[in-house]
C-alpha cells in the first residue's frame, strides 16, 4: 500500500469492517434488508452501462416492492449527493469503498453494475455475505480481464452477462461460474414507438467538416457512439475511409457522427483532410432530443464497430425503424439478425465488404425500410426497456430465497 494512504486506508477499513460485523450481528433491526445496488453511474451519467443501470434499478425496485424490501443505491461516478435511497460520491473511491463494505452487511441482495467495483466483497468472511450479482458488459470481462475480476466473478451467486456473445467470450478465457445471458434493452430515456416510424423530413443543420452549415438530406448515415483514443474500434475511421467512395456512387450520400470524447478532434481533423468534407458532420454530443431527431432523419445507422459487448444504439436506432449496419463476432449480432433487421461485416473490416454493405442499402430504399421495419418489431417484442427488467427480476428474484438471506425479518 503506498505509504501516503497507509494510515487513511487503514483506519478507514478499520471502521469498515467494524460496521460490516456489526451489522451482521444486528439481525433484529429493519424489517427487512435492503437491496443494495452498486453502480458507476445511473442517473447523472451518460453511456451505455448508465443507460442499462436505469432499467436494472427499475427491476430491483419491482423485486423490492413484491419482497417488502427497500432498495439502496450507491454510485462512485457521478457528483457527490445524497438522497432518501441514492448517494453519489463523486470519484472519492475510498468513502465510496467503505459504503460499499458497510452496506454488504446489512444487505440482502447486493448487485454490482461493474465487476471493478465488486472486489471489496472479499473483505468478508466466506459464507456470511449476502448473494452477489454482478453485470458484465463487454472487454472489461474477457479480452482485458485482470486476475481480480476472474476472482470476483468466480465467487460471485450470478453474473449477467449483457448478450450471449459476451457470455460465450467469458466462458472461453475463465474457469466455471455462475454465469446466464440477460441481454439488454432499450434505454428508458428512449421512448419505445408505437408503429414502425417512417424517415423524418425534418429540417435539421449541422456544421459540416468544411465548416460549412448544411441541411441533412435523405441519404444520411448515422453513427452514434463514444469516440475514445484509446480503443477506436467503433468503426468511425471505416465509415470516414468509406465515404469518398460512397458519394461517388450516390452523391447525395451523408455521414454523420454523433458523440464526444478524448478522439473527437483527431477524427474532426480526418474529416477535415477528406475529399468529401462538405458532406461529413461531427455533432459532438447532443442531448436525447437531438440525438433522437437525428436517429429519425437518418436513413441508415451504421457502426461497424468491434468493442460492443452489446450495442445499445442499435436498439436506439431499431426504434426509430432505422435499419443498421454491426459486424459479425460482436455483440451487434445479438441485435441484429442479418438479412432480416440490418446487415453484418466481417472483422477486420474489409472496406470493400463495408462499402458494398452501404451501397446495397443506399441502392435498395424498399429493402431498407423493410430491414427497419423487421427490426422495429425486434426491439418490441425483445429488446424493450420493460423487457430488460422482467429478465433481470427473473433472474435476481430467486436469490432473495436462497440459504444466504434465510436470515432476513
Amino acid at each position: 500500500m503506498p505509504p501516503k494512504y497507509e494510515q487513511r486506508d487503514a483506519a478507514a477499513f478499520a471502521a469498515a469492517r467494524a460496521a460490516c460485523f456489526a451489522g451482521l450481528r444486528d439481525r433484529e433491526g429493519l424489517m427487512k434488508k435492503p437491496i443494495l445496488f452498486v453502480a458507476t453511474g445511473v442517473s447523472g451519467t451518460e453511456g451505455g452501462i448508465a443507460s442499462a443501470n436505469r432499467n436494472v434499478l427499475a427491476a430491483l425496485q419491482a423485486v423490492g416492492a413484491e419482497t417488502g424490501r427497500r432498495v439502496r443505491t450507491i454510485v462512485l461516478t457521478e457528483p457527490a449527493m445524497r438522497q432518501p435511497g441514492y448517494r453519489a460520491f463523486g470519484n472519492d473511491k475510498l468513502t465510496f469503498a467503505v459504503a460499499t463494505l458497510a452496506g454488504l452487511a446489512s444487505a440482502s441482495l447486493v448487485v454490482f453494475d461493474h465487476v471493478h467495483l465488486a472486489p471489496p466483497m472479499f473483505a468478508l468472511p466466506s459464507g456470511i455475505r449476502p448473494p452477489i450479482v454482478i453485470c458484465a458488459h463487454g472487454s472489461e470481462s474477457a479480452r482485458r480481464i485482470r486476475p481480480t475480476s476472474i476472482r470476483a466473478f468466480r465467487a460471485a451467486d450470478l453474473v449477467l452477462a449483457n448478450s450471449h456473445y459476451t457470455l460465450g467470450r467469458m466462458r472461453a478465457v475463465m474457469p466455471p461460474f455462475k454465469g446466464v445471458a440477460c441481454p439488454l434493452g432499450l434505454p428508458p430515456q428512449f421512448a419505445l414507438t408505437s408503429a414502425p416510424p417512417v424517415q423524418s423530413e425534418a429540417d435539421i443543420r449541422l456544421e459540416a467538416a468544411d465548416g460549412v452549415v448544411r441541411p441533412l438530406g435523405s441519404r444520411a448515415c448515422l453513427l452514434v457512439g463514444r469516440m475514445d483514443a484509446g480503443e477506436r474500434e467503433k468503426g468511425h475511421r471505416e465509415m470516414l475511409a468509406a465515404m469518398p467512395d460512397l458519394a461517388a456512387r450516390f452523391p447525395e450520400a451523408q455521414l454523420v457522427l454523433a458523440g464526444g470524447g478524448s478522439d473527437l478532434e483527431p477524427l474532426r481533423a480526418l474529416a477535415r483532410s477528406s475529399p468529401v468534407a462538405s458532406r461529413i458532420f461531427l455533432t459532438g454530443r447532443v442531448s436525447d432530443e437531438t440525438l433522437e431527431a437525428l436517429y429519425q432523419r437518418a436513413y441508415v445507422f451504421a457502426m461497424p464497430s468491434r468493442q460492443e459487448g452489446f450495442g445499445l444504439t442499435y436498439l436506439e436506432a431499431m426504434n426509430q425503424g432505422r435499419a443498421c449496419i454491426a459486424c459479425r463476432e460482436d455483440g451487434g449480432a445479438d441485435v441484429i439478425v442479418e438479412g432480416e433487421t440490418g446487415l453484418l461485416v466481417g472483422q477486420p473490416i474489409d472496406p470493400a465488404e463495408l462499402l458494398a454493405a452501404l451501397c446495397r442499402l443506399m441502392a435498395d430504399p424498399a429493402l431498407t425500410r423493410r430491414l427497419g421495419e423487421a427490426g422495429w418489431a425486434r426491439v418490441a417484442d425483445q429488446f424493450s426497456a420493460g423487457a430488460h427488467q422482467a429478465r433481470v427480476v427473473g433472474l435476481v428474484r430467486p436469490l432473495l430465497e436462497s440459504r444466504r438471506s434465510a436470515g432476513d425479518a
